[in-house]
């Protein structure tokens, strides 16, 4: 073999030990564990129960007060259809599994998703399914009907909240809602649309550098809109929800204003049929 053929055969020799290396670097090798699963997935943003001893995120979303005042706004949830909008990482899935619901969850994020899987292992979730996929198709289908939706961050990542509560209105007489808000008059809204004798004031918000984040856990697409405060709360009633009640008014970390609603339709079937569709 001549020096050169000698070369080449080194060099393919170590191609293919290069290859064949990071070939079963997708293999875990350590001892199995919930650990190692939430280890395949970085960028959680939800925790677990201090007694699991495992390491995720920062944020105990299995325990959210929150959700715990949305369960006692509804009532008993025992074999009551929820269809819950952006999951995250299922931690208020596991909320609303618990007080015996029966949960359609959907996550359009690709990791979350899987996240909301592992979660669904290690929290012992049993009457739920998670689904991969833009709720919005979901949400136009005919004749959906849940007993309740829970929408907890996702109207401020839309690009079109009204329509996201138009629909929610078309599938369901109470609704749990946790979103950012604008409530500055002195703000010159980006839109302004007109709807049932309504001037909604919207404002549009810029995802900063949402690739440099593995925990990015926003909407779609960027430039989403955001609600004036007073215009939310004066447009669902006109989406014939006429009982609302309010709670968790505060900062939401350095992001905004923020508050929890609880939206629910006392006489269905005449405020369902008022309701108007959104130009």
């Amino acid at each position: 073999m001549t020096l050169l053929k000698r070369l080449r055969a080194r060099i393919r020799r170590k191609a293919d030990a290069g290859s064949q290396h990071k070939f079963f670097d997708a293999y875990e090798t350590r001892p199995p564990s919930w650990q190692n699963a939430i280890d395949a997935t970085p960028g959680w943003s939800m925790s677990f129960p201090q007694e699991m001893g495992l390491s995720a995120g920062a944020l105990a979303l299995h325990s959210d007060h929150r959700i715990h005042w949305a369960i006692e706004q509804f009532g008993d949830l025992n074999g009551k259809r929820v269809l819950e909008l952006g999951p995250l990482e299922g931690g208020h899935t596991f909320m609303l599994d618990r007080a015996g619901a029966q949960v359609d969850a959907i996550e359009a994020h690709r990791t979350a998703f899987f996240r909301c899987l592992i979660t669904k292992e290690i929290m012992g979730i049993r009457n739920a399914r998670f689904m991969l996929g833009d709720f919005q198709p979901w949400l136009e289908q005919p004749d959906l009907r849940y007993d309740m939706v829970v929408a907890s961050g996702v109207l401020y990542h839309m690009r079109d909240p009204l329509g996201l509560l138009y629909a929610i209105s078309r599938c369901t007489d109470a609704a749990f809602i946790w979103t950012m808000y604008i409530n500055d008059d002195s703000k010159t809204p980006s839109h302004v649309l007109d709807y049932a004798g309504l001037k909604l004031r919207m404002y549009q918000v810029v995802y900063e550098k949402p690739e440099e984040s593995k925990s990015f856990c926003g909407g779609l697409q960027n430039r989403p809109l955001w609600f004036n405060r007073d215009d939310l709360l004066a447009v669902l009633p006109v989406l014939g929800f006429d009982q609302i009640s309010i709670n968790h008014e505060g900062p939401a970390g350095n992001f905004g204003q923020s508050f929890s609603i609880f939206a629910r339709r006392s006489k269905p079937d005449e405020a369902a049929a008022a309701v108007e569709t959104p130009a």
